[in-house]
């Protein structure tokens, strides 16, 4: 697939994650999600898959889930309501999906955020300045995953990393606000070339408050919502202003189910 042709594909796939994520309660189908792609059903499907990694129903059903983790912890209603609107018929079906997803049940999730938000685990770090091969993420958060995979595409071939390579989320501004930048980073040892496409970012280290996030990667935004908005206010710190990190480990296995190990850093300096 040339470059041009992938890249414009990337966006088409953007566009469809959008409009799930607009509403992700609502009837989509593979015929109608393709109109927006501007895709005949059978190409788009496939293609989808391709660059997703993920079918279209496991899309809907995981950006369901994530929408239903955030009015969880928002208080949004009863469960019931939250199950209903995330498409299941019965709270029973629901918890059973949510912990598939989260690896805890609804109210153990409320629970866990909300010893988050008053008391974290939370350890006090410095990072030494590094250097990391960035795109810039063009889109919704949810659709962050096409980003790095265009990111890898670019990269293929051209550069040497660890295996496995370190993958760095670099962020500024809020994520539901019109100041939000997001990077898709994997940390580069320097001197690094230009690849056209891909910016060389520094990054100067400091100090940051660092907390272990173990589950989905839909729950790092409310994770870091609680820890920016109730944390932060009582630590004795203030944000500093440098750019928040996403430090993305191999995955682990917790019994037989795989989950994800994110550190969240936030920056910090002392009040």
């Amino acid at each position: 697939m040339k470059q041009q042709t992938q890249q414009s594909y990337y966006r088409r796939i953007s566009r469809v994650i959008a409009e799930i994520l607009a509403d992700p309660s609502a009837p989509h189908t593979v015929d109608s999600l393709a109109a927006v792609a501007l895709l005949s059903p059978f190409h788009f499907h496939r293609i989808y898959r391709a660059l997703t990694g993920e079918g279209i129903a496991e899309t809907v059903r995981r950006l369901r889930l994530a929408q239903a983790a955030r009015h969880l912890a928002q208080g949004v209603g009863p469960v019931t309501e939250i199950a209903l609107d995330a498409g299941y018929d019965s709270p029973q079906a629901f918890a059973r999906a949510f912990r598939e997803f989260t690896g805890v049940s609804p109210s153990d999730y409320q629970t866990r955020h909300g010893e988050i938000a008053a008391s974290p685990a939370i350890e006090i770090v410095t990072i030494a300045p590094f250097e990391a091969l960035c795109l810039r993420h063009v889109g919704p958060i949810a659709s962050i995953g096409l980003t790095y995979r265009k990111l890898n595409a670019l990269l293929r071939g051209q550069v040497t990393f660890a295996d496995p390579p370190a993958q760095i989320g670099v962020s500024l501004g809020d994520p539901e606000g019109s100041d939000f930048v997001y990077r898709a980073g994997l940390a580069a040892t320097p001197p690094v070339k230009p690849i056209e496409g891909v910016d060389v970012l520094k990054l100067e280290g400091g100090l940051y408050a660092s907390h272990r996030l173990v589950g989905p990667y839909a729950l790092i935004a409310p994770t870091f919502q609680a820890l920016f908005g109730q944390w932060l206010p009582q630590s004795g710190f203030e944000p500093d202003n440098r750019p928040a990190l996403e430090v993305y480990h191999t995955r682990s296995a917790v019994g037989d189910r795989p989950v994800n190990i994110t550190d969240l850093l936030i920056p910090i300096r002392e009040i």
